[in-house]
């Protein structure tokens, strides 16, 4: 089962907003918001395996719930997070069912994907992000 995104929404941490504000003063995205994008970010993976699992020939869900170059300042924000490992740890425990959130940059960007399978990858992942989350968190992520 995937966590409740409210559970997640109401996650506050004043040292990784600190962290973050000091690190990145230029950001799109002010230190609350961005990690407000993350928990959604979060959310959205948790409830894609989730689907996944009782959907598994539901080609609607073939895609990968990764960071793209446009949300960035949530990639940061994540990277703040996790330099408080323990933090992060109790976080995984307390508002993900125990279930620790492993970040996996992309590793193969040589692997050759035809643009073809990449457009309809991504359209998956937008419109699963749009019915889920909103316009509003679509174009926030990737404007």
């Amino acid at each position: 089962m995937h966590p409740d995104l409210k559970h997640l929404l109401n996650y506050r941490n004043h040292k990784i907003i600190t962290r973050y504000n000091t690190d990145y003063p230029s950001s799109a995205m002010q230190a609350e918001e961005a990690l407000q994008e993350l928990m959604k970010f979060i959310w959205l993976c948790h409830k894609h395996k989730t689907d996944k699992q009782f959907y598994p020939s539901d080609k609607n869900l073939d895609f990968s719930c990764v960071i793209h170059a446009e949300m960035a300042d949530i990639d940061k924000m994540w990277h703040t997070f996790l330099l408080f490992t323990r933090d992060y740890h109790a976080f995984c425990d307390s508002h993900l069912n125990g279930i620790f959130f492993h970040h996996e940059p992309v590793l193969d960007k040589n692997l050759q994907v035809s643009e073809e399978d990449y457009v309809l990858e991504l359209t998956r992942y937008l419109t699963y992000i749009h019915d889920h989350l909103g316009e509003e968190t679509l174009i926030k992520w990737f404007r």
